[in-house]
């Protein structure tokens, strides 16, 4: 964890937190959407200004009315939470639509904890033109000392915003260095198949709202947790369903997140369930996509306090029917809900990390290549492929280029060759291996 100070939004649903948040971190993770209640979690992102960072924390909207249900406390106190760790508050309000009495409720809440190291900074949005501009006033009336009128969507005001807000920030100057990487492990699957459960089991704390209801994440949450002297990022996201079911502006743009949540990965925790005991086309797709993408890739089963003897057997002979692909990738039979294999979890992220940086020498790849084609040459439209040297340019993913003669008569199964030789040799589960192929002196052309 870092130690910058914490910038949080707030304000009540539908304002445009999530549209000043994405503008002020030059990010596209929170879901931006004419509906209320679309952020359910902080959402933090590190933002820097005028050569000072720090943390920018968006949250779901705050409502201090008192609600029966369990997302809206959820929400709630993930927002209290926030709050109170705060250097600085951005309350943002609809010139729009005005004063609301959800605003004023939140105003009095606010000014009792402003003190010398909270500084509260009330920010009106969709302020677009003069006339707008001249209803600032109105807003003096909730408290605060200064006002300041934005416009998100046209990024208009957002600069003297942050001039004030870096004044009163303690956070140091960063030094842009490359440290070590940080392993930045997405969890994938449908909704309900326990993501947000394995999430905070791995964290061992409340970290993302866990609900019976589908759909309760529905932005990539980011969790960093620490394993043996090493830190993982956690990002946990949005349930991803067939194609034909999802129906709305909503769950298009949260399929969009996670699927852009996985190009962002390193390695994939990829869920399914009981309710679907076998290889469905969708898992397959999943995992085709995280591999090429470069992503490293783990199969959990979860809820394995369900499944029966049968559906059991039912899953084993699916994976034996997709042997081409499972015999590349790591499945653990886990239960989030009685902790079922959830302490070996990390060991194999571990282990699987540890495959996924690897490097191996030029001479031992030559040569195991080398060696292999003496065995079985390759021979593509009558014509004998000519193989000079491997070399590994690139670990996390793997990359290796190989030399030969002819690089336009290599395709999928001369590549597939080459991927075999290399996964009998060295173990590799779970890891995607990309190959590019190149003359001497020509460009690479790559098989992903």
């Amino acid at each position: 964890m870092n130690n910058l100070a914490n910038v949080v939004i707030v304000g009540r649903t539908n304002v445009g937190k999530s549209t000043l948040f994405n503008k002020i971190s030059q990010t596209q993770r929170s879901i931006v959407l004419d509906e209320e209640g679309v952020t359910r979690d902080t959402i933090t992102e590190s933002a820097e200004w005028n050569g000072v960072a720090f943390n920018l924390i968006d949250t779901g909207g705050i409502s201090l009315v008192k609600k029966q249900d369990f997302i809206s406390q959820q929400i709630y106190n993930k927002a209290e939470k926030a709050i109170q760790d705060a250097q600085a508050i951005l309350f943002v309000c609809d010139i729009q639509v005005g004063i609301t009495q959800e605003d004023k409720r939140i105003a009095r809440k606010l000014l009792k904890l402003q003190h010398d190291k909270c500084k509260i900074f009330l920010v009106i949005n969709k302020v677009e033109n003069d006339y707008t501009r001249m209803r600032l006033y109105e807003f003096e009336q909730l408290g605060f000392n200064q006002v300041y009128g934005v416009s998100s969507h046209h990024s208009l005001g957002i600069g003297d915003l942050l001039d004030a807000v870096v004044q009163v920030l303690h956070a140091a100057t960063p030094v842009f260095t490359q440290g070590p990487l940080i392993p930045r492990i997405t969890l994938v699957g449908r909704p309900n198949a326990g993501k947000s459960s394995l999430i905070n089991r791995l964290s061992n704390e409340d970290f993302a709202i866990v609900s019976d209801m589908e759909g309760t994440t529905r932005e990539a949450l980011r969790k960093r947790i620490n394993f043996n002297k090493a830190i993982f990022e956690l990002v946990d996201t949005a349930g991803i369903r067939r194609q034909r079911t999802v129906e709305d502006g909503l769950e298009t743009m949260m399929v969009k997140n996670s699927l852009q949540a996985i190009r962002h990965a390193h390695m994939v925790l990829l869920l399914m369930d009981a309710s679907e005991p076998h290889l469905s086309a969708q898992v397959l797709k999943l995992a085709e996509y995280a591999f090429d993408n470069g992503s490293a890739l783990i199969l959990l089963v979860n809820k394995l306090d369900l499944f029966t003897p049968e559906m059991l057997q039912q899953l084993d002979s699916s994976m034996e029917e997709y042997e081409f692909i499972m015999k590349k990738i790591e499945v653990m039979k886990i239960s989030c809900l009685d902790g079922k294999n959830i302490n070996k979890i990390l060991p194999l992220v571990e282990t699987v990390w540890e495959r996924y940086e690897q490097r191996l020498t030029d001479v031992y790849l030559t040569d195991l290549f080398k060696q292999a084609l003496l065995k079985t040459p390759l021979y593509k439209n009558g014509k004998m492929l000519t193989f000079y040297k491997a070399i590994q340019t690139s670990a996390a993913p793997m990359r290796i280029d190989l030399i030969v003669r002819n690089p336009e008569l290599f395709g999928q199964n001369q590549f597939a060759f080459y991927e075999n030789v290399l996964r009998k040799a060295v173990n590799l589960k779970s890891v995607p291996v990309i190959f590019n192929v190149r003359t001497k002196k020509g460009p690479a052309l790559t098989n992903n």
